[in-house]
């Protein structure tokens, strides 16, 4: 009995513990907490936005000048552009820099002086801004000030109604009936202001900015284009409001999204990590009177950027150019961007993007023209569509197309290529283009060699010959240099 009460504990207690094993082994622990992704990294992104401002011209003319109040008039407009910086954080707080470049609309006609019946316009046609950073992060929002330098192009132009003269300053000062005045100049001043950034993921984020903008007093001399000339000094304050969205290139800390934990399914987050989902692109291109350049790329939103989906494209670029006009010769600086959206089209041997947005161009001129449509800043819409094909291993067919509102830009491109490798897939044939704006149209026909690669860098090379309706006949080359990350 002993024997048999001893042998029943026994069981009983393995019993148990067996229990206990197979509870342990249904237990779902909860995950380890998930370290919110770090500010820490370079960025860049874009903004759009509302400018408003104040702006006072005095008289400075003359041997004895009255600093009389010759207008005092309200600007405003839409702003555009793009920002890019360096953030590091510190526990809780987050120190930083960063240089934004914007587009502006900022502008006004309005009646000034008291004579002659004349009319002036005040043109912003950028901003530019370098500034230090600080905030605090709460959650998956950075709450910060900031503040430094900042740089904006100002065009002033005056035209009378009637001839009149009047004394003023010690001498006799006449209005000229049509008679156009104009002038420019890059003020220097400073800015301060403040927004919240929200982490919507380790990699991008959304932010609301007010900044608050003093260009002090500064004088400015206008001019006729003849022997005309006078100086007016004008006190500028701006305020802007924007909103927009930064792309991080680095993260140190954090591997999960913001606000949730959501494990990866095993064995695909090899394959995920290793995706490519940008491709960053740049382009030189040169031909009779002018050259130009481009930087940008092509964000996958979902997925890859070899798999059909949602895309983001974001592009700045630079040029100079002349023309002959006026018996002279014009130069002139060309700075636009664009951020578009659309979707793509992937497959095995085709891809086609579709994409469509905001763009905005500023071209700064040696000499006012009045009569010339493109100068200062204009921004609008912008629409683009590109297609890639291989019917088969051995050819290639390419086609793009973008027009803008703004200047009513315009750029088309087709080309077809042959491989001559056998199998490399380097492309050779013949490419035709037809660009201009509203100023000058152009077509070209040349020769292009596509994909030659090196490594993950791809490179196409193109030549021949152009036709411009303002310069003339001459050569072009073009050079694109794209890579996948």
């Amino acid at each position: 009995m002993k024997c048999s009460v001893r042998l029943l504990l026994a069981i009983s207690v393995l019993a148990l513990g067996a229990a206990q094993v197979r509870a342990g082994d249904m237990v779902f622990k909860a995950p380890p907490p998930v370290d919110p992704p770090s500010w820490t990294g370079f960025y860049f992104g874009g903004n759009v936005g509302y400018g408003f401002g104040q702006k006072q011209f005095y008289d400075i003319y003359g041997l004895h000048p009255d600093y009389a109040l010759d207008a005092d008039a309200n600007v405003q407009g839409w702003i555009g552009g793009f920002q890019m910086g360096y953030n590091y954080q510190i526990k809780w707080l987050v120190l930083g820099v960063q240089g934004g470049f914007d587009w502006s609309g900022v502008r006004n006609s309005f009646s000034c002086f008291s004579f002659g019946n004349q009319q002036c316009s005040a043109d912003a046609e950028w901003f530019a801004t370098i500034t230090g950073r600080v905030g605090g992060v709460i959650g998956p929002a950075l709450l910060y000030v900031d503040g430094g330098p900042a740089w904006t192009r100002d065009t002033i132009t005056n035209i009378a109604g009637t001839s009149t003269c009047v004394p003023a300053g010690g001498v006799t000062v006449c209005s000229g009936a049509g008679d156009l005045y104009s002038g420019s100049q890059i003020r220097l001043g400073w800015t301060v202001g403040g927004g919240i950034e929200y982490l919507l993921s380790p990699n991008w984020s959304v932010f609301g900015e007010y900044s608050y903008m003093n260009f002090g007093e500064r004088g400015i001399t206008l001019v006729d284009g003849g022997t005309g000339i006078f100086s007016e000094a004008v006190k500028q304050e701006i305020q802007l409001v924007k909103v927009g969205f930064n792309y991080r290139l680095t993260n140190t800390a954090g591997s999960g999204p913001v606000m949730s934990y959501a494990p990866q399914p095993h064995g695909v987050l090899a394959d995920e990590e290793s995706a490519e989902t940008i491709r960053a692109f740049s382009a030189l291109d040169v031909a009779k009177d002018s050259a130009d350049v481009l930087f940008g790329g092509l964000f996958a939103l979902s997925k890859d950027i070899d798999t059909s989906g949602p895309r983001l494209w974001i592009a700045g670029e630079a040029g100079w150019y002349q023309f002959p006009a006026q018996g002279s010769t014009i130069r002139g600086i060309s700075s636009a961007g664009s951020i578009l959206g659309g979707y793509a089209f992937e497959g095995n041997n085709y891809e086609i993007n579709l994409l469509g947005g905001l763009s905005a161009e500023n071209d700064i001129l040696s000499a006012y023209d009045a009569t010339d449509r493109v100068q200062g800043t204009a921004g609008g819409v912008k629409v683009r569509g590109d297609a890639w094909v291989n019917p088969n291993p051995q050819s290639l067919f390419y086609g793009e197309a973008e027009y803008a509102t703004a200047f009513q830009t315009y750029w088309t491109l087709a080309k077809y290529g042959f491989d001559v490798t056998n199998g490399k897939q380097i492309f050779v044939g013949p490419e035709v283009v037809a660009l201009g704006d509203a100023r000058f149209n152009q077509w070209r026909v040349g020769a292009s060699v596509t994909q030659l690669k090196f490594g993950k860098v791809e490179v196409d090379v193109s030549a021949g010959f152009a036709h411009d309706s303002v310069v003339g006949n001459g050569a072009y080359t073009h050079v694109e240099v794209s890579a996948q990350f």
